[in-house]
């Protein structure tokens, strides 16, 4: 079980990892965002230059109106009936000031306590989860937006077990991979033209976690988050 355990003791659902995870996914979408917006300069490409000019980039028949954005996010939920801060980001990009196509990641970042089968050890509930994110914008403008997006997602998570002794080690079991469906409406604000405040509730949809110390009723919950957004043009 300890061997297990050690394997199951992945930093990549930890609140620090996810952070560093999604700074390296804005800085890789940022860098292609700059990539489309380099205008071609062969003469061979004259004609084509001219005709991007005025931003109008295609992706599968779309224009791409806006640049690729991106930033962090917190949410404030519960699981486990039990309030929960977490950490995380998104990035996407815009297609006909409509659609949204992106991912994103969270992770908890406080205490989860669980219940102990040991009454020499306390147990805290650790999860995180990210995947693609797909959106639409109903109402696009200039300084505000209202839309909506569906995060498709996979989860993980395990159960750390602290020794009451503080002379032994912490240690971790139970892992498991599971789907996670996230749902969200949001509103989002304009602060300047290249940041965006963004505001929402989302509803977290996890099947088949099967774990045997939490419940998926008590995975699944609502959710409010704040985004700070860059990169957004007007």
């Amino acid at each position: 079980m300890k061997t297990r355990s050690r394997k199951c003791k992945l930093v990549l659902w930890q609140p620090r990892f996810s952070i560093w995870a999604i700074t390296v996914l804005f800085i890789i979408m940022f860098n292609v965002s700059q990539t489309f917006a380099q205008n071609a300069t062969s003469a061979d490409f004259a004609t084509s230059v001219s005709a991007t000019a005025d931003a109008t980039r295609k992706l599968f028949g779309g224009k791409i109106t806006n640049n690729g954005y991106g930033g962090p996010a917190i949410k404030f939920s519960r699981f486990n009936d039990q309030f929960a801060f977490m950490t995380g980001g998104r990035g996407a990009f815009t297609i006909n000031n409509r659609y949204t196509i992106g991912g994103g990641g969270y992770g908890i970042a406080n205490i989860i306590q669980l219940s102990a089968s040991n009454p020499d050890t306390s147990s805290y509930f650790k999860m995180g989860y990210g995947g693609l994110e797909f959106g639409y914008i109903f109402s696009p403008g200039k300084k505000v937006n209202i839309g909506g997006s569906l995060l498709v997602a996979v989860g993980a998570a395990f159960r750390q077990n602290k020794p009451k002794n503080n002379g032994e080690k912490l240690f971790d079991d139970d892992f498991n991979i599971f789907p996670v469906l996230e749902s969200s409406l949001y509103s989002e604000i304009a602060l300047n033209r290249f940041i965006w405040l963004q505001t929402g509730f989302s509803y977290r949809y996890v099947y088949h976690a099967n774990l045997d110390y939490i419940s998926d009723q008590n995975i699944r919950g609502f959710s409010f988050y704040i985004d700070l957004l860059f990169g957004k043009s007007q």
